[in-house]
């Protein structure tokens, strides 16, 4: 915020550096966003796996259908949380 503020008493000679400054600070932003997502997908896929598996009283069909036979929304979720 210091140097931000220099550079707007330095006028408009610092446009670029300020723009870079926020495109940089979006950037960090998005990849946040990205992990957050991410974070989302398992915590919503772990509410559907256990919610299935208190339902069923094991986890064995679940098991079954790991890694790619999932219902296609909880694929999704599953899928998402796995991205490297």
């Amino acid at each position: 915020m210091i140097q931000f503020m220099a550079w707007v008493r330095e006028g408009s000679a610092t446009y670029a550096l300020r723009k870079q400054l926020f495109e940089d600070r979006k950037a960090a932003v998005e990849e946040e966003m990205r992990q957050f997502e991410k974070t989302l997908a398992m915590i919503r896929f772990k509410c559907w796996y256990y919610e299935t598996a208190t339902r069923d009283g094991n986890e064995d069909g679940i098991s079954a259908m790991l890694p790619d036979q999932l219902p296609p929304k909880i694929q999704k979720l599953y899928d998402l949380a796995h991205e490297s």
